[in-house]
């Protein structure tokens, strides 16, 4: 697995690095300093992750998004930045891109979300749940649920806590975080038991 990590600073750079080397240390991990240097070298050779850093939603890295998503397919890339919110997240996600994270995130919650983009999810905690889901009108949840997403969502229809989800399904505690998340979000609920009662209403008889 190989990842590309892309900052202008080079301080920023081995920070990413080091988040990533110490939740996937079998990864083969280099950085760049810029999107330029970075579509040159996924022609060179495939990346698996980008992880670009995005100070602000600036608008020049914002138009070069859309032509390193295109450059690093069938790669993924997630945007680690600082101060989005959520009308710039929705920005950065309408760019093609499969994950946001937020640089006030905890070490392991990026690596849950780097682990849930290339698993084939996307990450983007701060945009509203009506927004992301526009998109999806109509459409059954069990449809709009990874069958990740469908495997947490049967154990909190069981009861089960995260830890006990995360030992039943080999995964991290972290990583059921962002699968409980992405529920929420999809479902509009606010909690984990209205996320049930919610999805019992709109999956009705279907088997998730």
């Amino acid at each position: 697995m190989r990842f590309l990590v892309i900052d202008e600073h080079p301080l920023v750079r081995e920070a990413l690095e080091g988040v990533l080397r110490r939740q996937f240390p079998a990864a083969e991990i280099s950085a760049v300093g810029s999107h330029d240097e970075a579509q040159e070298s996924v022609r060179r050779r495939p990346a698996d992750l980008i992880l670009t850093d995005m100070m602000c939603g600036a608008p020049e890295d914002l138009k070069a998004l859309p032509a390193l998503v295109e450059a690093a397919a069938p790669g993924r890339v997630v945007v680690f930045g600082k101060c989005a919110g959520r009308a710039g997240a929705r920005r950065i996600q309408a760019t093609g891109v499969h994950g946001y994270v937020p640089a006030t995130s905890r070490a392991e919650l990026v690596g849950a979300a780097v682990g849930l983009v290339l698993a084939g999810g996307v990450y983007f905690p701060q945009v509203p749940a009506q927004d992301r889901r526009v998109h999806d009108a109509g459409r059954p949840l069990v449809e709009r649920l990874s069958a990740r997403q469908r495997e947490v969502l049967r154990g909190l229809q069981a009861g089960q806590s995260n830890k006990l989800i995360a030992r039943a399904m080999g995964i991290s505690v972290a990583t059921v975080k962002l699968h409980v998340q992405a529920i929420l979000r999809e479902t509009g609920a606010r909690n984990r038991t209205e996320a049930v009662a919610i999805a019992a209403e709109q999956t009705q008889d279907s088997e998730l």
